[in-house]
């Protein structure tokens, strides 16, 4: 049986006018790893793209909790000019009865940099896009 599976995450703000974003991740649960990317669209439309990786683990409190950590994986060579630099992220992931909890923060721009932090994103997992 395989230990791989593909798993694809909507993030949004609780509050109004904040960025969404999208991440598309495979899951190695031997390894407890996990690899894919994460696509940030702002509210003026501007879209970013930053490879991730990280670890797949559970939280044992009163009930245990499924949680992925990720970090940015910046380019090898320079980045453009307004490419993400950084990124890190805790999600707990959704269950069926409850929509999951996420904060993240990603900076980007090389010359006017700025910095995106979210603290309370809410995360649905969605189905991966049929690709043809």
């Amino acid at each position: 049986m395989s230990q791989l599976f593909a798993a694809v995450y909507e993030i949004h703000s609780a509050a109004l006018g904040r960025p969404s974003l999208r991440l598309n991740l495979v899951v190695n649960r031997e390894t407890e790893s996990v690899v894919g990317t994460a696509v940030l669209e702002t509210v003026t439309g501007e879209v970013h793209e930053m490879s991730v990786r990280g670890h797949h683990m559970e939280i044992d409190t009163g009930e245990p909790m499924q949680t992925i950590v990720l970090a940015g994986t910046p380019p090898i060579f320079g980045a453009h000019s307004d490419q993400p630099t950084s990124f890190q992220m805790l999600l707990v992931l959704p269950t069926a009865w409850k929509d999951g909890q996420a904060c993240y923060k990603m900076s980007f721009g090389k010359f006017f940099p700025r910095v995106i932090d979210v603290r309370d994103g809410v995360a649905r997992a969605v189905l991966p896009e049929t690709v043809y």
